[in-house]
């Protein structure tokens, strides 16, 4: 609905609902774009932000004068066949297409959320959510920062600052343990009455920074990250799979000796029977489980199979990274989190964690802030013989940092899984892609190599918005939608990053450059995933990048864009696995925390997350970080309890 305000105005407008004519003409099955209902629903994605409202208007001044430096005509006053024409061009150039890129975000996302692109391509949104839900009695142990008045103290025995997944299933198994256990959550407790899969109210709710987190190199790359109770496992994919014996024989060689497979087993059983972990229906893998299968087995690969995933009883509605909407998917806030609020735990939701509180060299719990009635900030104390910190691998290290815990690996080795993504366009084909997993099939042939392919089917917003194409191309790549396959690959990276405090506290400063043998496995990995489609009868795939999108219709050409010496901005890469930014070890000169997961020299504190892994994986981490956080924490309530 248009604002009583519009974001853009005076000659701003004129020059807007000519990049709209420009930017959507019709094509094959999608109309023109509707000029005056896309103005309106871009007013209301900026909404009252000056800034936003200025930066917009300056790109748009920004495009008039550039269009008349080498035509003598603004570009509002060109046709409208070379305005898309000249979109076309300089999408193609690395300044020209990131200015398009960001000049075109918010009337991409209108026009892509709008019902009249949707339905077309056959993409209404199905889901229904109810409206109510059983009350359980642990309910009554959530409190928002919201229901307080005034600055509230309490004590326990264990504080843990988190609930994605390694905080959650410590604090189960904690509590389970018979300790006083408090969980401590920035974000806000949301079930399925909320997860109506509609985007521009889901990103703004489960995503940190709207889902914009991205590391800085080589290449950028987005990594994002959730902020609500579940933390990333709201919004991940469910895909579950156990540390490889190859990285548990890493780390044991590194001094880690308990880390064997006869000693995790007992953990990972448990972790995987709470997930309710099983393969994946193929009914629900949908038409990529045949395709891939398919061309995987004619270049010689037999590992391809549904992948293990915590979704029993999941009916394929294709909204995984936008919250479950039948509770299908054991993402913590359905399994980890209820298990340990019956088991006596409290959780605060609406509060930021923000000072360890410090009895000598040892911390004793920590102090936190929310917004409280009438919008008043209030703190919340809360004093504890132990404190878990369970933030994330990219947020915990600057939160340590801030208070005052040094040490020379904190923040540092960051590892991400490197993941890549290609297209293909199988014209006879339809993919359904509502109605299917995002990601249910995999091919392991080249594991122990650090190559992995898995399923990553994104939903039409992403289809549109991650790719560089303008005008007539853009349309013609959003109405295939359909018959476009997604499939993607993921490296074990030996490539290191790191993570800094940045400009804003949602925002985090992250640098990481793929090193050349990293790079390398990547590009054959492409290579691989290429073939397969074209073995399987794809017209054409699809390699997108930061600037430009190769298209190649034969192994011929796909060689000969390989042989140019493409580099990591000439892919679209992405990461999803962040690790390792406060790495456990057998000593402070290796790591940032002891086996038992201590930071090292301070008592009483403890990191259980994506942080405190050691390394790269090789394979989806989240039920690693479980297993991780419910040994540490088995140790722990063992401690507490003598």
């Amino acid at each position: 609905m248009p604002l009583a305000r519009p974001a853009l105005a005076g000659s701003s407008r004129l020059q807007a609902r000519s990049l709209i004519e420009a930017l959507f003409p019709a094509g094959d099955t999608l109309p023109a774009a509707d000029v005056e209902e896309l103005l309106g629903a871009v007013d209301a994605i900026v909404g009252d932000s000056v800034p936003l409202r200025r930066a917009l208007a300056a790109m748009l001044w920004g495009l008039e004068w550039r269009y008349r430096l080498s035509h003598r005509q603004r570009f509002s006053q060109a046709s409208r066949e070379a305005r898309s024409a000249f979109l076309r061009t300089q999408s193609q150039h690395l300044l020209g297409g990131g200015f398009l890129r960001l000049l075109s975000a918010p009337f991409r996302t209108a026009y892509l959320l709008d019902a009249s692109t949707q339905a077309p391509l056959q993409l209404g949104n199905g889901i229904r959510v109810p409206a109510a839900i059983e009350q359980a009695r642990w309910r009554q142990q959530v409190s928002t920062a919201a229901s307080f008045s005034d600055n509230q103290e309490i004590e326990c025995d264990v504080v843990v600052i988190g609930t994605g997944a390694g905080g959650a299933a410590a604090a189960y198994e904690l509590a389970s343990q018979g300790l006083a256990v408090v969980l401590l959550e920035e974000g806000h407790y949301y079930d399925r009455r909320d997860f109506n899969g509609k985007h521009t109210e889901m990103i703004p709710r489960l995503y940190r920074n709207m889902g914009t987190t991205t590391a800085i190199g080589s290449t950028l790359i987005p990594i994002p990250i959730g902020r609500s109770v579940g933390g990333t496992t709201t919004i991940n994919s469910g895909t579950c799979l156990r540390t490889p014996e190859s990285t548990l024989a890493a780390w044991r060689a590194e001094g880690l000796s308990e880390f064997t497979s006869e000693n995790l087993q007992p953990y990972f059983e448990q972790v995987e029977a709470i997930l309710k972990v099983q393969r994946a229906d193929p009914r629900y893998v949908g038409e990529i489980g045949e395709v891939i299968g398919a061309g995987a087995r004619r270049i010689g690969m037999v590992n391809a199979m549904p992948l293990t995933r915590n979704a029993e009883g999941c009916d394929g509605q294709g909204v995984c990274q936008f919250g479950c909407p039948t509770d299908a998917k054991q993402s913590t806030n359905v399994s980890f989190v209820p298990r340990a609020l019956e088991a006596g735990a409290f959780l605060f939701t609406g509060f930021r964690a923000d000072t360890l509180l410090r009895d000598g060299a040892a911390v004793s719990g920590v102090v936190a802030e929310g917004r409280g009635k009438n919008g008043k900030t209030i703190t919340l104390t809360v004093k504890a013989r132990a404190t878990v910190v369970a933030m994330g691998t990219l947020m915990t290290p600057v939160f340590l940092r801030s208070n005052g815990v040094r040490n020379a690996w904190l923040g540092n080795n960051l590892s991400i899984h490197p993941a890549g993504a290609l297209t293909a366009y199988f014209p006879d084909r339809d993919f359904n892609h509502a109605r299917t997993i995002p990601q249910g099939y995999g091919v392991y042939d080249l594991k122990e190599e650090g190559l992995m392919f898995e399923g990553g089917t994104i939903p039409f917003i992403g289809h549109g918005m991650m790719n560089p194409l303008q005008a007539e191309d853009f349309v013609r790549f959003t109405e295939r939608y359909q018959q476009t396959a997604y499939f993607g690959l993921m490296v074990k990276d030996s490539s290191r990053g790191k993570v800094r405090r940045g400009p804003t506290r949602d925002m985090p400063l992250i640098t990481y450059s793929m090193n050349d043998t990293d790079f390398r496995l990547f590009k054959k990995g492409i290579a691989l995933l290429a073939r397969m489609y074209f073995a399987a009868g794809a017209a054409e795939v699809c390699i997108p990048g930061l600037t430009r999108m190769t298209v190649v219709k034969n192994e011929a050409e796909l060689a000969a864009f390989l042989a140019g010496n493409p580099k990591p901005r000439h892919f679209l890469i992405t990461a999803y696995h962040p690790l390792g930014t406060a790495r456990i070890a057998d000593s402070a000169s290796r790591g940032v925390c002891d086996p038992d997961h201590k930071v090292w020299d301070v008592d009483g504190l403890y990191v259980m997350d994506g942080a405190s892994v050691p390394s790269s994986l090789g394979a989806n981490p989240q039920v690693t970080i479980m297993t991780m956080a419910m040994r540490a924490a088995r140790r722990l309530a063992e401690k507490l309890n003598a």
